[in-house]
């Protein structure tokens, strides 16, 4: 007889990803719309604060149900860089030291989540069900694409806080209103090493998975031991990076690494010298 195994695939990691991305973005929204955690509420509906609080007030629900996923994805991800490029961006160069990291985080992520859909468990593949379909839907096939250009982006941002916590540059000068010292700043200066070499073989695509799963456990006790303690509101401890880069991870360590990969180059290679080596 046998026996049926519940297994962690690519959609539970989807699941948790999408779930965790949009709560937390929801947070933005009810701060500026209600004044959540204390925030000063934003009380011109139609400034650039107002419409971005409406955006974020209804969009992060509606990733956390897996409902109209794509388009809200895509909507979100060009709130996130409208918000990178007027905020952050003048203030410098790096998002980790001009204070848009979080924004490019997003950004990505929502631009991965065009492609990558909502998952099997979500509103949507309840919809599909009924021929419920969008013009995004087509960009499915792209999703190794999407999650490559999404893996570069962290890959990058981890090493630069590498370079940070080891060499002293790029020093923040900027941050979030009302929010304290970015949790994985404020761990030993030894796992500098860890992200700066994680980060570049994550970027490069090069023992993806356990490099995730190695800076995973690095971002969620930066949120344990470093944030959480602070206060109960990810937007408020200074722990929302932490969380958005363990999420990823994860999905990164069950899913792997995408297309363009140098493991893939690499496994290509080895095959054809197999191939093409004379046999004896």
């Amino acid at each position: 007889m046998s026996h049926s195994r519940t297994r962690i695939g690519p959609k539970h990691a989807l699941l948790l990803l999408r779930v965790v991305a949009g709560l937390l973005f929801w947070q933005h929204g009810l701060e500026k719309l209600f004044g959540f955690a204390g925030a000063q509420r934003e009380t011109t509906l139609w400034g650039i604060r107002g419409i971005g609080g409406l955006l974020e007030t209804i969009g992060g629900p509606l990733l956390v149900l897996g409902l109209f996923t794509r388009p809200t994805a895509f909507i979100l991800s060009g709130e996130m860089a409208v918000a990178y490029f007027r905020a952050w961006a003048p203030r410098g160069f790096f998002p980790i030291a001009n204070g848009g990291e979080e924004a490019t985080l997003n950004a990505f992520i929502f631009l991965w989540l065009v492609a990558a859909g909502p998952g099997a468990w979500s509103i949507d593949a309840i919809l599909q069900r009924w021929n419920w379909r969008t013009p995004f839907d087509r960009l499915a096939a792209l999703e190794p694409h999407f999650r490559a250009l999404l893996r570069v982006i962290v890959g990058f941002l981890t090493a630069l806080h590498g370079c940070r916590e080891l060499f002293g540059v790029l020093v923040a000068v900027a941050g979030r209103r009302n929010a304290p010292q970015l949790a994985m700043d404020a761990l030993p200066s030894a796992v500098g090493y860890l992200e700066l070499a994680g980060g570049v073989l994550f970027s490069a695509g090069l023992a993806v998975r356990p490099v995730s799963v190695i800076l995973a456990v690095q971002a969620l006790l930066a949120y344990l031991l470093v944030a959480a303690p602070r206060a109960v509101w990810p937007i408020r401890n200074g722990g929302i990076e932490a969380l958005l880069y363990f999420v990823v991870f994860v999905y990164f360590a069950v899913a792997g690494a995408g297309a363009a990969s140098l493991s893939s180059v690499l496994r290509r290679t080895r095959r054809h010298k197999s191939t093409t080596a004379p046999h004896v």
